[in-house]
């Protein structure tokens, strides 16, 4: 399993010099299976580059799966050079307990928010799938599990031969009345090698119940799950600058020394055999 990150940054896209070593762009993240199949997380503003280096190297079947339909996980979707090409095979997954994939996309793609294209009218071969509590992709088994946000959204769990990565983006661990108990949360990860996970807040500036958790709050997921590789991600648009991520990562490593604690950055790949 090739796991490879395009967007590390939540709510909107940054552009400036304080945030170069983690990245501007929003959620997207590749993954390729050892059996060949190309997946991918989100469609946040990375997906436009990862989408001109799938053009590069003729990769045309892909899966496409939607943790959830706000703003900064879909809005890379128009600009995603694959969907206009009548030779790009795409099949596009989300849940459907409060909207189908399909209608959530074609908001944004209706005038006057994309006056040019709508959803109907691409090239590509587009089927859309209601993502299912588990579901196999070539050699990748992808569970799911609710996450605790605002609107229905998934956390994702990626297992290959004896390998599992959980990713779970946009997540409150200790929601009040959150939809999904903080146990369950651990059971699922479990056996997970590598935890992706939201750490939008320190413990300072979480903003409770607005859907993300904290460094400390995720590194205790990692802690009673057994996970020892930890990546953050979903990084504050306003207040995470990379020294601000810099000092969380430093903070938490000493505080945890038996893991393996990394901050999501673009291009940053694991690689799993």
């Amino acid at each position: 399993m090739f796991i490879k990150l395009y967007g590390t940054r939540g709510s909107i896209p940054v552009s400036n010099k304080q945030i170069l070593k983690y990245g501007g762009n929003t959620t997207c993240v590749y993954i390729e299976a050892s059996s060949g199949e190309s997946v991918i997380i989100d469609a946040g503003t990375g997906i436009r580059a990862l989408g001109s280096l799938l053009i590069k190297n003729k990769r045309n079947k892909l899966n496409l799966i939607f943790t959830h339909y706000h703003w900064d996980h879909i809005q890379g979707l128009p600009f995603f050079a694959p969907i206009y090409l009548k030779n790009s095979v795409i099949n596009i997954y989300g849940p459907k307990n409060e909207v189908t994939v399909k209608k959530a996309l074609s908001y944004q793609m209706t005038k006057p928010f994309f006056p040019t294209v709508t959803l109907d009218s691409l090239a590509s071969k587009i089927t859309f799938k209601d993502l299912k509590n588990s579901l196999r992709i070539g050699s990748l088994k992808i569970n799911t599990i609710i996450n605790n946000h605002p609107n229905y959204t998934v956390g994702l769990k990626f297992t290959e031969k004896n390998n599992s990565v959980a990713f779970l983006t946009d997540n409150e661990l200790f929601a009040e009345n959150g939809r999904t108990l903080y146990k369950n949360f651990v059971k699922f990860i479990k056996d997970a090698i590598f935890l992706i996970h939201d750490a939008q807040y320190t413990d300072e500036i979480y903003k409770r119940g607005w859907g993300h958790s904290t460094y400390k709050q995720v590194m205790m997921l990692a802690k009673d799950a057994g996970v020892k590789n930890v990546m953050f991600t979903h990084h504050d648009p306003h207040s995470g600058s990379d020294k601000f991520i810099d000092n969380a990562l430093k903070s938490m490593r000493k505080k945890f020394p038996e893991f393996n604690i990394k901050a999501a950055a673009e291009g940053n790949t694991i690689i799993l055999r």
